[in-house]
C-alpha cells in the first residue's frame, strides 16, 4: 500500500501550484512541451524495459540501447520531414513561375 507522507504532500502541491502558475501565465506552451518531454520519457523507458526483459542487459546497457534507438528513430524522422519540406519548396515555386492563361 502507497502511504502518502508529509514531504509526498508538500512535493506534489508544489508541482500541481507551479503547473498552475505556468498555465495562467503568458508561457503556457511550454506546458505542451513538458508534456512531450514526459511522453519521450515514457516511451524510453517502455524501450529500455523491453530491451532489458529480451536480452537479460544491466540497466546500463538497455537504457544505452534505448537511447541508440531514440536517436535513430529521430533521425529518420527529421530525414523523412527534410525531404517533405523539399518537395513543398519545389512544388511552391513550380506553382510560382507557371503562367495563368485567361480562358476567353
Amino acid at each position: 500500500m502507497v502511504t502518502a507522507t508529509l514531504a509526498s504532500l508538500v512535493g506534489f502541491s508544489l508541482i500541481l501550484a507551479a503547473l498552475t502558475a505556468v498555465f495562467f501565465s503568458p508561457y503556457r506552451r511550454w506546458l505542451g512541451f513538458m508534456l512531450a518531454g514526459m511522453v519521450f520519457w515514457g516511451l524510453l523507458e517502455t524501450v529500455r524495459f523491453s530491451v532489458q526483459r529480451l536480452f537479460e542487459l544491466p540497466m546500463t546497457y538497455s537504457y544505452l540501447s534505448a537511447v541508440m534507438v531514440a536517436m535513430v528513430s529521430m533521425t529518420f524522422i527529421l530525414l523523412k520531414l527534410d525531404s517533405l519540406a523539399q518537395k513543398t519548396l519545389a512544388n511552391r515555386q513550380y506553382i510560382e513561375h507557371t503562367p495563368v492563361y485567361e480562358d476567353d
